[in-house]
């Protein structure tokens, strides 16, 4: 723990705590916590101080400070480093200028708004600040870039996971990485990777997830919806956040052994809102119309034609049954 998650330890029971014990208890002098006491209640945490008594911590605010998360993982990869960010343009280009600087693998990028998010087929992605969760961990080497595509579909299936285990609800998953709640988008993965002919050297698996948004009355209102939409009260994005590095970190574990993404495939399968339904594809090769039948071992969209012909596809724009919606 660093000098202030430290201090928040301290400060964090129902008694106070004087200035002259934390000093001796950090072993730093009593105006070194007068400062961090400062830069705490100047991030937004509510801190009492009494002459007599000492410190109190009275209030945590809504952030996903690295002191509010890093203390609670118990991840073995994911989190080794967390980069918060109040604003960014994109968590994910964040992330690349990172990996040309040599970061360690397991570095979290994670942002209160994000202004210029991408999402698939170049699509934007905006995170309203303090709404949702913005997020981009950074991995290396570990699996050849053919198991990119599988990669992609265990994220979504790490991230239904980690929501299901945050919220009494049941995502649904839509190929290739969209999270779905009650037949509206509630986030997506973004997963983008620098390899060398059959070496992946590093990848930036981004999430997004809307968790105390509210769409009434906006453009996207009837095709996005919130996690607090849905529960009827609002969701801690801490305690999500914290599920959801958890759960990438078992996923990157599960990554090197040759079957480890067989059970993320399985429950892809489980939760494929797509399963059976008439759909359209959007190719670079043209249209194509079909029944979903699943995916493949490469994660790639497995589509029955009207003939009884099964094609994969390795990527995609679907619209389900010609509702005009794009996945």
């Amino acid at each position: 723990m660093n000098i202030e998650e430290k201090i928040l330890s301290e400060i964090s029971g129902r008694n106070y705590r004087s200035g002259e014990e934390i000093s001796d208890e950090l072993d730093i002098t009593r105006s070194a916590v007068w400062k961090h006491i400062v830069k705490l209640r100047n991030s937004g945490y509510e801190i009492e101080a009494s002459p007599r008594n000492g410190y109190r911590l009275v209030s945590r605010p809504d952030k996903l400070f690295p002191v509010e998360i890093a203390p609670r993982l118990r991840a073995r990869v994911v989190g080794s480093r967390i980069v918060h960010l109040e604003e960014t343009g994109s968590t994910a280009d964040e992330a690349r200028a990172l990996v040309d600087r040599g970061t360690p693998e397991g570095t979290v990028v994670i942002a209160e708004s994000q202004k210029a998010g991408r999402g698939r087929m170049g699509r934007g992605w905006s995170t309203p600040g303090g709404k949702a969760i913005a997020m981009s961990v950074i991995f290396y080497s570990g699996i050849v870039p053919t198991r990119v595509p599988l990669f992609s579909l265990a994220t979504a299936v790490a991230v239904a996971r980690a929501i299901a285990a945050t919220v009494d609800v049941r995502p649904g998953l839509k190929w290739p990485n969209d999270i779905y709640l009650e037949g509206l988008k509630l986030g997506g993965v973004l997963v983008e990777m620098g390899a060398e002919l059959d070496r992946v050297r590093w990848i930036i698996d981004s999430i997004g997830v809307n968790v105390n948004n509210s769409f009434r009355g906006t453009e996207l209102e009837g095709s996005a919806v919130s996690l607090a939409e849905v529960a009827g009260t609002r969701v801690s994005r801490k305690d999500l956040a914290v599920a959801l590095l958890g759960e990438l970190d078992r996923l990157w574990l599960a990554v090197r052994p040759a079957a480890g993404l067989d059970p993320y495939r399985e429950e892809f399968l489980r939760l494929d809102i797509l399963q059976g339904r008439k759909i359209r594809v959007k190719t670079p090769e043209g249209v194509i119309d079909g029944r979903a039948a699943g995916i493949d071992a490469e994660g790639r969209l497995l589509l029955e034609r009207p003939g009884g012909e099964k094609i994969s596809l390795f990527s995609g724009e679907v619209t389900i049954d010609g509702s005009g919606r794009p996945g």
